[in-house]
């Protein structure tokens, strides 16, 4: 088989995983859960010198809904909350303290208080729900889109290149083509159901969370429309 063939579909492999992978990261960062792929983008101005997030402090989760941000200078707690703010302006930052027990070389305690970024994932309430599904379906499109395309013109090329060359090889790449295809896109769709469920989830979890604090709308049947998302439609999907 000619080199010119082989290397139109390594091509094709290599943009249909970019394409997939950008995908997810898309997702990664419609927040809801704490992601660290989403503090990837965070610059943090320390002296008028822009600086990675993990440069200059410690990230870690204290669960799934919560980063706790440690920076490595107490008196950089401003510009890191800052940096933070301007890429995720919808994570909740509250300043709170970490005691650490400690002792220095000769015994002594050195016990103190760490200060340290909490940062809280925003609720999926009714109108975050309906933005993060709207964005699912736009992102998710414009990766079907690309995938399609980028599959329709390396096939073209295929078949170009392959003019002459024996039956058997040529029926062997298409069906090469035909299994590169399926698994891709299966992956995408698998990506996108995996964040449909966390948006739901989570969602959810707050419209649980409103019926605790109001028991009496809950057991009267008001905003028995938000209640449908409970169970939501499979055809939406």
């Amino acid at each position: 088989m000619k080199r010119s063939i082989i290397n139109q579909y390594d091509q094709l492999q290599e943009k249909l995983s970019g394409y997939v992978a950008m995908l997810n990261f898309r997702y990664m960062n419609l927040c809801i859960k704490a992601e660290e792929a989403s503090l990837l983008p965070v610059t943090v101005s320390i002296e008028g010198v822009g600086k990675k997030l993990e440069q200059v402090s410690v990230i870690g989760k204290k669960d799934d809904y919560h980063f706790m941000i440690v920076p490595h200078i107490d008196e950089d707690m401003r510009a890191v909350g800052m940096g933070i703010a301007m890429v995720h302006p919808e994570f909740k930052q509250d300043v709170e303290s970490l005691h650490i027990e400690a002792h220095d070389a000769e015994g002594n305690p050195m016990d103190r208080d760490v200060p340290y970024i909490l940062l809280t994932m925003p609720e999926v309430d009714d109108e975050r729900y309906d933005f993060l599904k709207n964005a699912v379906d736009i992102f998710y499109e414009d990766c079907k889109a690309k995938m399609e395309k980028a599959v329709m013109q390396a096939t073209g090329t295929i078949a170009m290149y392959s003019v002459g060359e024996p039956a058997e090889e040529i029926e062997q790449m298409g069906k090469a083509v035909d299994k590169l295809k399926d698994e891709k896109n299966q992956k995408r769709e698998e990506i996108r159901e995996e964040k449909l469920k966390e948006i739901e989830d989570a969602h959810n979890m707050w419209l649980a969370e409103q019926a605790q604090k109001n028991p009496q709308n809950s057991a009267s049947g008001e905003g028995a429309g938000q209640s449908l998302r409970l169970t939501p439609d499979d055809n939406e999907y």
